[in-house]
């Protein structure tokens, strides 16, 4: 029986955090190989030095079993987390067709809803599970990522796929301490609770350029992000997901409780002039909403403006 081939594309803030965490723990086993798929001087530094994950006082190199910036190279493989921008999806994924066979679990862990879709559609033999993570991090320097907070929770599952197969990776995210959920048919509406609060706050906050603090303190502003978020829940009931009554109420909640000098990434992305998540964070839901005939008179208008800006 041959090594389980574990390959993490995009050693970013999420990339390197689970990719680390993988690594760590199964790198050194002989029946493992991970490989980390990352570019430039952040590739360079982690062959050279391994990876540095800081999380609060602990910091410590960890060295995967190869970094490659080659996808071609890397062959058959039995695990794929998908770690990279979700604009990026579908180029990075044709570049590992030949790295897919039909028992490859495959598991997108990007901002957004569509990617799932999109992997069950272009690799219809692999086993594609849905997830998303909750996590602060970001590269701090090349071969450097850090992590803030303790918290860093991974939501997964897909109760289609074969039990044995949803067992092996449950029990390799054990193993490797990583604090994880594993879902069954309820994991689509999981995901959706977490894109019911990025979409509406990213969106927000590259239209205003403001903070979510300043956003809370303006009556408007914060009545602008409530009805977007209404907006996205009526979409997703359309799409037969039922998120919880109080769904809204509850992202309005945690906007209050999160840093109030925090934006988005999205709003980053926006303000540097770098390729932004638009399309997939604001653009998906107004795409799906004519699909099924219904009105967000609040997010076409963000999206239009926002189109703008590009």
């Amino acid at each position: 029986m041959g090594k389980y081939r574990i390959a993490v594309v995009g050693i970013g803030g999420v990339g390197g955090y689970y990719g680390g965490k993988l690594a760590q723990r199964f790198a050194a086993d002989d029946k493992y190989e991970v490989i980390f798929v990352a570019r430039g001087d952040h590739k360079n530094r982690i062959e050279k030095e391994g990876l540095l994950l800081e999380q609060g006082e602990e910091s410590e190199p960890i060295h995967p079993t190869t970094v490659t910036d080659d996808p071609a190279t890397i062959g058959l493989t039995d695990l794929i987390l998908f770690c990279v921008k979700s604009y990026s999806l579908a180029q990075v994924a044709e570049q590992f067709a030949q790295s897919i066979k039909p028992d490859t679990v495959l598991l997108p862990l990007l901002n957004g809803v569509e990617s799932i879709e999109y992997l069950q559609q272009r690799f219809r033999d692999a086993q594609v599970l849905w997830g998303c993570v909750y996590i602060i991090s970001s590269i701090k320097a090349p071969g450097v990522v850090q992590v803030q907070g303790k918290y860093n929770r991974l939501v997964w599952g897909n109760s289609k796929l074969p039990p044995q197969t949803l067992e092996s990776i449950n029990r390799l995210f054990d193993e490797a301490g990583i604090n994880h959920e594993q879902y069954g048919q309820e994991v689509e509406t999981k995901v959706w609770e977490k894109f019911s609060f990025i979409s509406p706050v990213a969106s927000l906050t590259s239209l205003t350029h403001q903070s979510m603090g300043s956003i809370m303190g303006q009556e408007a502003l914060k009545v602008q992000l409530q009805e977007l978020m209404q907006e996205l829940v009526l979409v997703a009931k359309t799409k037969g997901i039922n998120l919880p009554e109080e769904m809204v109420e509850r992202n309005l909640a945690v906007v209050v409780k999160l840093p109030q000098e925090a934006t988005s990434s999205m709003e980053r992305d926006f303000a540097s002039g770098h390729r932004t998540e638009l399309e997939n964070l604001t653009g998906y839901i107004v795409r799906e909403a004519e699909k099924h005939g219904i009105a967000v008179p609040k997010y076409e208008q963000v999206y239009r403006e926002l189109k703008k800006q590009l």
